[in-house]
Protein backbone atom coordinates (compact mmCIF):
# COMPACT_ATOMS: atom_id res chain seq x y z
CA UNK A 1 0.00 0.00 0.00
CA UNK A 2 2.75 2.47 0.94
CA UNK A 3 5.04 2.58 -2.08
CA UNK A 4 7.48 5.47 -2.28
CA UNK A 5 7.24 5.70 -6.08
CA UNK A 6 3.43 5.79 -5.93
CA UNK A 7 3.57 8.48 -3.23
CA UNK A 8 5.97 10.53 -5.36
CA UNK A 9 3.68 10.27 -8.40
CA UNK A 10 0.72 11.37 -6.29
CA UNK A 11 2.69 14.35 -4.93
CA UNK A 12 3.74 15.34 -8.45
CA UNK A 13 0.15 15.14 -9.71
CA UNK A 14 -1.15 17.21 -6.80
CA UNK A 15 1.59 19.82 -7.23
CA UNK A 16 0.54 20.11 -10.91
CA UNK A 17 -3.01 20.73 -9.75
CA UNK A 18 -1.85 23.34 -7.24
CA UNK A 19 0.29 25.09 -9.85
CA UNK A 20 -2.72 25.52 -12.14
CA UNK A 21 -4.99 26.42 -9.21
CA UNK A 22 -2.58 29.08 -7.94
CA UNK A 23 -2.27 30.58 -11.43
CA UNK A 24 -6.08 30.76 -11.64
CA UNK A 25 -6.27 32.25 -8.15
CA UNK A 26 -3.58 34.75 -9.10
CA UNK A 27 -5.53 35.77 -12.19
CA UNK A 28 -8.73 36.17 -10.19
CA UNK A 29 -7.04 38.15 -7.41
CA UNK A 30 -5.38 40.56 -9.83
CA UNK A 31 -7.15 40.81 -13.20
CA UNK A 32 -10.64 39.98 -11.92
CA UNK A 33 -10.29 41.39 -8.43
CA UNK A 34 -13.74 42.96 -8.05
CA UNK A 35 -15.52 39.71 -8.95
CA UNK A 36 -13.24 37.67 -6.67
CA UNK A 37 -13.92 40.06 -3.82
CA UNK A 38 -17.70 40.01 -4.31
CA UNK A 39 -17.82 36.23 -4.77
CA UNK A 40 -15.30 34.93 -2.23
CA UNK A 41 -13.64 37.45 0.07
CA UNK A 42 -16.62 39.77 0.50
CA UNK A 43 -14.46 42.50 1.99
CA UNK A 44 -15.50 46.14 2.02
CA UNK A 45 -14.07 47.12 -1.37
CA UNK A 46 -11.88 50.03 -0.34
CA UNK A 47 -8.63 50.70 -2.20
CA UNK A 48 -6.42 49.30 0.58
CA UNK A 49 -8.26 45.98 0.91
CA UNK A 50 -8.34 45.55 -2.87
CA UNK A 51 -4.62 46.38 -3.04
CA UNK A 52 -3.91 43.66 -0.46
CA UNK A 53 -6.07 41.18 -2.37
CA UNK A 54 -4.15 42.06 -5.53
CA UNK A 55 -0.82 41.62 -3.74
CA UNK A 56 -1.96 38.18 -2.65
CA UNK A 57 -2.80 37.46 -6.29
CA UNK A 58 0.74 38.35 -7.30
CA UNK A 59 2.09 35.84 -4.78
CA UNK A 60 -0.33 33.22 -6.19
CA UNK A 61 1.07 33.78 -9.67
CA UNK A 62 4.58 33.51 -8.26
CA UNK A 63 3.90 30.24 -6.41
CA UNK A 64 2.12 28.77 -9.43
CA UNK A 65 5.12 29.51 -11.63
CA UNK A 66 7.57 28.20 -9.01
CA UNK A 67 5.58 24.95 -8.75
CA UNK A 68 5.76 24.58 -12.55
CA UNK A 69 9.52 25.16 -12.44
CA UNK A 70 9.93 22.52 -9.73
CA UNK A 71 7.85 20.09 -11.77
CA UNK A 72 10.02 20.77 -14.84
CA UNK A 73 13.44 20.67 -13.16
CA UNK A 74 13.16 18.85 -9.81
CA UNK A 75 10.05 16.64 -9.55
CA UNK A 76 11.58 14.75 -6.64
CA UNK A 77 11.04 17.86 -4.50
CA UNK A 78 7.23 17.77 -4.91
CA UNK A 79 6.43 15.97 -1.62
CA UNK A 80 8.75 18.29 0.30
CA UNK A 81 7.15 21.37 -1.24
CA UNK A 82 3.73 20.00 -0.30
CA UNK A 83 4.96 19.65 3.28
CA UNK A 84 6.30 23.21 3.35
CA UNK A 85 3.07 24.82 2.11
CA UNK A 86 0.98 24.14 5.24
CA UNK A 87 3.91 25.12 7.46
CA UNK A 88 4.04 28.50 5.70
CA UNK A 89 0.29 29.03 6.09
CA UNK A 90 0.42 27.95 9.73
CA UNK A 91 3.24 30.38 10.49
CA UNK A 92 1.31 33.19 8.77
CA UNK A 93 -1.84 32.35 10.73
CA UNK A 94 0.15 32.27 13.95
CA UNK A 95 1.63 35.68 13.19
CA UNK A 96 -1.83 37.14 12.60
CA UNK A 97 -3.15 35.63 15.84
CA UNK A 98 -0.18 36.91 17.84
CA UNK A 99 -0.86 40.39 16.50
CA UNK A 100 -4.55 40.11 17.41
CA UNK A 101 -5.73 40.38 13.80
CA UNK A 102 -9.00 38.65 13.03
CA UNK A 103 -10.88 38.92 9.74
CA UNK A 104 -14.41 40.25 9.68
CA UNK A 105 -15.34 39.30 6.12
CA UNK A 106 -16.77 35.98 4.94
CA UNK A 107 -13.64 34.83 3.10
CA UNK A 108 -15.45 31.90 1.49
CA UNK A 109 -12.19 30.85 -0.14
CA UNK A 110 -11.03 29.61 3.28
CA UNK A 111 -13.06 26.41 2.85
CA UNK A 112 -11.26 25.58 -0.38
CA UNK A 113 -7.97 26.42 1.31
CA UNK A 114 -8.68 23.99 4.16
CA UNK A 115 -9.02 21.17 1.60
CA UNK A 116 -5.96 22.49 -0.30
CA UNK A 117 -3.84 22.37 2.87
CA UNK A 118 -5.25 19.06 4.15
CA UNK A 119 -4.36 17.37 0.85
CA UNK A 120 -0.85 18.88 1.03
CA UNK A 121 -0.42 17.34 4.48
CA UNK A 122 -1.81 13.97 3.40
CA UNK A 123 0.42 13.76 0.30
CA UNK A 124 3.52 14.78 2.27
CA UNK A 125 2.74 12.27 5.05
CA UNK A 126 2.07 9.52 2.52
CA UNK A 127 5.50 10.12 0.99
CA UNK A 128 7.17 10.32 4.41
CA UNK A 129 5.59 7.08 5.63
CA UNK A 130 6.40 5.34 2.35
CA UNK A 131 10.02 6.46 2.57
CA UNK A 132 10.35 5.29 6.17
CA UNK A 133 8.79 1.92 5.38
CA UNK A 134 11.11 1.48 2.39
CA UNK A 135 14.15 2.28 4.56
CA UNK A 136 13.07 -0.13 7.30
CA UNK A 137 12.47 -2.93 4.76
CA UNK A 138 15.89 -2.35 3.17
CA UNK A 139 17.56 -2.55 6.61
CA UNK A 140 15.88 -5.90 7.30
CA UNK A 141 17.05 -7.34 3.97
Amino acid sequence: MFKKEKALRLSIAYLWFLAILDLVRGFLHTFNILWANETFAQMVPNPDSLMMLGAFGISNILTGLIYLLILKKAKHLAPYVLGIIPIAYLSGSLGLKLQGIQGESSFYGKYMMLVYLALCILCALYYLISSLKEKSISKIN
